[in-house]
């Protein structure tokens, strides 16, 4: 499971770097940033709810 969720990680971490980084041109950054680590906390919960077992 972690050879799969290793490479998630990081694809998940390049894309919000690169997205984080062209919203704050557009929005308050601490909008961007809450509404990131929403996003976070979400993918985070459902990654616990789908590997509990």
């Amino acid at each position: 499971m972690g050879a799969l969720l290793a490479p998630t990680s990081a694809v998940c971490h390049g894309v919000v770097d690169f997205t984080g980084g062209l919203l704050s041109r557009r929005a308050h950054v601490v909008t961007v940033t809450l509404l990131g680590r929403l996003g976070g906390l979400l993918g985070a919960v459902a990654t616990v709810l789908l590997t509990v077992g």
